[in-house]
């Protein structure tokens, strides 16, 4: 059923196949054009397995194994007093979220773009409150300045903030940076809430490893600190680390990158 849902929407979905298209010629140059569209089938594929696991988990409340890489930056995170959580649209990042809250008890604040749909928001605020036990919460990047004060206040007073820095949706802060040699803008305000707090950024992704088996996979924090630069370059410098962590990742786990707007 899922393989066939991809299938539909490789032809109902034309703008996302379009962005998808152009995103794998740059992560995987030289491939030729129907291997890019069968790959495009596979992304939507591991779209739909994201979204009926996380659905399994909250209704039926089955149980799921991760693996963890890098275990001990995991600890380190869930034993600080306040962090940036820097993760990309990718595997099961809300599955991810739960299962990082329920194994290291700790509480959320998840940082996301507006659904369009009034509906669909709706939907996938309950979605997260019910898989989560309200261990997750959400707040919009369309909130603005009021967002970030309500963030940095939570930072202070210790709590875990998780903002997908992948792309650029709406008027969010942006800053241009080198990505598979390309220039793109990436958001900037995870980097210059680092600064500001005080803060590490832990890069994190959850990918799909098999059936009901998820990798939760940490890269080592990027420290957006003042060392005698200015702002602009510690913010620059720090934006680029990120750059070439995300890259990695995305090279080796692109079928499970859901970029579906054009990056390049």
């Amino acid at each position: 059923m899922i393989w066939l849902g991809a299938l539909v929407f490789f032809f109902a979905a034309a703008p996302a196949r379009k962005a998808l298209l152009r995103n794998l010629r740059v992560v995987l140059p030289g491939s030729p054009r129907v291997r890019n569209y069968l790959r495009v089938i596979r992304v939507f594929a591991n779209f739909g397995w994201s979204l009926t696991d996380a659905a399994v988990y909250r209704i039926r409340k089955k149980r799921f194994r991760y693996l963890l890489e890098n275990e001990n930056i995991l600890h380190e995170l869930a034993a600080r007093k306040g962090a940036i959580v820097l993760t990309a649209h990718m595997g099961n990042y809300d599955l991810g979220a739960a299962l990082f809250a329920q194994k290291f008890d700790r509480h959320i604040r998840m940082v996301r773009a507006p659904e369009p749909d009034a509906l669909a928001a709706q939907h996938v605020d309950l979605a997260l409150k019910q898989s989560t036990a309200g261990a997750v919460k959400v707040g919009y990047s369309s909130d603005g300045a009021a967002l970030a004060f309500d963030l940095l206040s939570a930072l202070r007073n210790g709590e875990i903030i998780s903002i997908q820095g992948d792309r650029v949706v709406g008027e969010v802060a942006r800053a241009p940076i080198k990505f598979f040699a390309r220039e793109v803008f990436l958001p900037n305000g995870p980097f210059v809430l680092s600064l500001v707090a005080e803060t590490p950024i832990y890069p994190l992704f959850i990918v799909r490893i098999g059936y009901r088996k998820y990798k939760i996979i940490a890269r080592e924090p990027i420290v957006c600190g003042r060392n005698g630069n200015s702002r602009e370059e510690n913010i620059a410098a720090a934006m680029q680390q990120w750059s070439r962590t995300l890259e990695g990742i995305v090279r080796e786990y692109w079928p499970q990158w859901f970029a579906f707007t054009a990056m390049f």
